[in-house]
């Protein structure tokens, strides 16, 4: 291999191991060899200028992008050539990190101290494996997954050292385009061949997509005998025993996988998918917390991860009996919303997002969750004109909580705008946004279908003249909505008549009518519940003062 006419990157954070690298490469006859310290300035480099080599160091500083970050987000930005090679190197050999670093998939990973010819053999045989297998990672870079397929097979027809590694990509392509039952064709001849690990898990993941999770549960079983330190036959597991309803068994298969390799974001939102579905809010919430650290250095940061964080601190809380840990995951809440604002991605979204606002909305949620109905309607409705205020669209990010607090409170009405923006826009909606929508809908359909039948049945009734019944059944809607302004203002308008009626006015109708003005007055209020509250206003102070 000739190194004279090879573009290398190096990125390494102590400058005396960064000199050595240099040199050993220089004596190998490299000529073009640029340096940088960072990740960042690594990223920013090669968004000038694509290399042929590049090697990195895993750790380059606390609190700062990692080697592994660096390369997952050059090849999703397509900051990487096809052609190119990717080494990690390290120092640190412990099983997580490695198997972070290999689930990345670098073209090699060489564990520190490493000798000039060490460093040439993994060059040599990574730069002659990425040349032969070319085609097919040159269609996938320009998403021509057929002419990647087509490039896959014939690759895997001929006789080569890279035979199986042509077949396990022809096999994650069949994946990529849907086609499962053909992935499952190139596994069979390695169906009754255990030794080779690549294929048993293939056949685990092949069988998931093709829903036959008994299988795949066996395949995991029979790896596992051989290595109980694989986490991918963990997830395969987790994954079939959750398709089977086996709630236990896979909640404690992915915190093992979890345990054997936790620098995995598709492993900890498996995580929050098997919290989801078996009510173990705390695995939930545990994996939400370890999806915002992994990703907020990463190519995958975003708002809606910080949110699913929070989200699934007050998830807990809510699903607990335990009043110690409710308080426990309250304060985490709060605290998250507190740092939330020194936080640079939040921060450099400022133009969509306001941690101001979503801790408004929060504290809403956490008041409703303490009982304390008013005052969470206070902070809603503080909170949703806030919004209106500050942005012309709303936001995604605070939908899905405002929608919570606002079945937590009864605001049926209200709430049906949100509901309509979320499901327009639900394919950019993140998993725990769609989980909570799906949740509420689900626990709140029967209240909802009884507040609105009976205030319905009251609004019926009222234009029949028949106040008193009406009085009852607008009563019963507000038994399911305790703080809806919409029936609230229906039953004193209600009890209004009832007093105008009677020669003498019950003091018990006076009360009512007091306690109702009580969730109504210096609430902010839609333009037509205002205008409906004007219009009472004059006889209803006749009777309460």
């Amino acid at each position: 291999m000739k190194y004279a006419d090879k573009q290398i990157l190096i990125i390494e954070d102590q400058r005396p191991f960064l000199l050595l690298l240099r040199g050993l490469l220089n004596a190998m006859g490299a000529t073009s060899v640029v340096t940088k310290s960072s990740a960042e300035q690594g990223l920013s480099l090669c968004r000038k200028q694509k290399y042929d080599i590049i090697i990195c160091d895993l750790h380059l500083g606390a609190d700062k992008k990692n080697g592994f970050e660096l390369i997952e987000e050059l090849r999703i930005r397509k900051l990487i050539k096809p052609s190119a090679i990717f080494l990690i190197i390290s120092a640190d050999s412990a099983r997580p990190i490695v198997l972070g670093s290999i689930e990345r998939r670098p073209d090699d990973y060489l564990i520190k101290p490493f000798s000039q010819a060490q460093l040439k053999s993994r060059l040599a045989r990574s730069w002659q494996k990425r040349q032969f297998l070319q085609p097919v990672y040159a269609a996938v870079f320009e998403e021509e997954w057929d002419k990647a397929i087509d490039n896959a097979e014939q690759l895997a027809a001929q006789t080569s050292p890279y035979q199986r590694t042509c077949e396990q990509l022809l096999v994650e392509l069949y994946w990529e385009v849907g086609d499962a039952q053909k992935a499952l064709q190139v596994l069979k001849p390695y169906e009754d061949n255990k030794q080779v690990m690549w294929a048993q898990i293939a056949l685990g993941k092949t069988y998931l997509k093709l829903e036959q999770p008994e299988n795949a549960l066996e395949i995991a079983q029979a790896v596992l005998q051989k290595n109980r330190f694989s986490p991918d036959a963990h997830d395969i597991m987790a994954e079939a025993h959750d398709k089977l309803n086996h709630g236990p068994e896979a909640e404690l298969a992915i915190q093992q996988a979890i345990k054997l390799s936790p620098y995995s974001l598709p492993r900890h939102f498996a995580a929050c998918y098997i919290g989801w579905h078996n009510r173990n809010f705390v695995l939930t919430a545990e994996s939400s917390k370890a999806i915002w650290e992994l990703s907020k250095h990463t190519v995958h940061q975003s708002v809606s991860n910080w949110c699913g964080y929070v989200r699934s601190m007050l998830d807990a809380a809510e699903h607990t009996e335990d009043r110690r840990t409710k308080n426990r995951y309250q304060q985490e809440a709060l605290l998250a919303l507190q740092r939330g604002k020194l936080e640079d991605v939040l921060v450099r979204h400022r133009d969509t997002f306001d941690v101001d606002i979503y801790e408004q909305v929060m504290s809403a949620r956490v008041n409703a969750l303490d009982g304390k109905m008013l005052d969470a309607k206070r902070q809603l409705a503080a909170s949703q004109q806030a919004i209106l205020d500050k942005f012309d669209n709303y936001p995604l990010d605070f939908a899905p909580d405002s929608l919570k607090v606002m079945y937590d409170i009864g605001e049926y009405d209200d709430l049906l705008p949100l509901k309509k923006l979320m499901e327009l826009n639900e394919a950019d909606l993140d998993p725990s946004s769609l989980e909570l929508m799906r949740r509420e809908e689900l626990s709140a359909s029967e209240k909802q279908a009884n507040y609105q039948q009976f205030n319905r049945q009251g609004i019926d009734l009222y234009q029949q003249g028949q106040y008193e019944k009406a009085r009852e059944a607008f009563m019963l809607a507000q038994s399911f909505a305790p703080v809806n302004t919409g029936v609230a203002l229906n039953l004193l308008q209600c009890l209004i008549k009832i007093l105008d009626k009677s020669d003498k006015p019950e003091a018990e109708h006076i009360k009512e009518c007091r306690r109702i003005y009580k969730l109504i007055e210096n609430m902010p209020l839609k333009l037509q519940h205002q205008e409906k509250l004007e219009a009472l206003q004059a006889d209803l102070f006749n009777y309460i003062g």
